[in-house]
């Protein structure tokens, strides 16, 4: 299942990916949705490229039917990496939610649009389980949308002190 969302900043794209690129924001963004255990296992940076691999614990707040809850746990185990090319300002997010059979990866544009800038994000959610796989595409992609406002609400919250 793929499918395309758009956030938008009031500063321009070289603040936003400065941001980004910094392992406090992840940290704080984290600490701020509300999300425990937090632990960085992995980062590194450069002139030209960023990473970070996060692993945290989330509520899961969709309401699940029946036969999902066998595969998606209400407490999960997240393990996010956000990896960019900070001169092409293009960036990739992979997330593995422990012990489900959901793949979840995100492809980002980072560009200037009018007054501030925009992160085009084209999301990919996979599962391979015969028969309920796209019924757990849909339910993992709702999560993710039932989530992106409080998200970009922090993010943006946490820009103003970049």
């Amino acid at each position: 299942m793929k499918f395309e969302d758009k956030h938008t900043f009031d500063k321009p794209a070289a603040t936003v990916i400065k941001m980004f690129s910094d392992r406090v924001y992840f940290e704080r963004k984290y600490k701020d949705l509300g999300f425990t255990d937090i632990e960085v296992l992995e980062h590194e940076k450069t002139d030209s490229k960023f990473r970070i691999k996060v692993r945290y614990v989330a509520k899961n707040d969709v309401a699940l039917p029946e036969f999902a809850k066998k595969f998606i746990p209400a407490k999960m185990v997240v393990v996010q990496q956000d990896a960019w090319d900070l001169k092409r300002m293009t960036g990739r997010l992979e997330v593995e939610i422990r012990g489900t059979p959901v793949k979840v990866a995100c492809d980002m544009t980072l560009k200037d649009e009018g007054k501030g800038s925009a992160n085009l994000l084209k999301w990919t959610i996979s599962c391979p389980i015969p028969l309920v796989g796209s019924k757990l595409e849909q339910l993992t992609a709702d999560d993710i949308r039932a989530k992106a406002a409080n998200d970009i609400a922090t993010t943006r919250r946490i820009l103003a002190d970049y």
